[in-house]
């Protein structure tokens, strides 16, 4: 009987220690103020493609 209670104490434990708390939750979201987009709110471009390898040609599947 006294197994039963230390795994009930150990799982409570765990959850209390291990459970989110609402202000933690609040200081990972992030706030709608541009903060994401850079100083000027401006995102750039994703840079261009490698180009091919010397020698090798692109064939389209049509």
């Amino acid at each position: 009987m006294k197994k039963i209670y230390v795994i009930l104490f150990t799982v409570f434990l765990n959850v209390g220690l291990f459970s989110c708390t609402p202000t933690s939750m609040q200081e990972q979201v992030p706030s709608s103020t541009g903060e994401c987009c850079g100083e000027d709110g401006d995102l750039e471009p994703p840079p261009p493609p490698p180009p091919p390898p010397e020698g090798k040609t692109i064939k389209s599947s049509n």
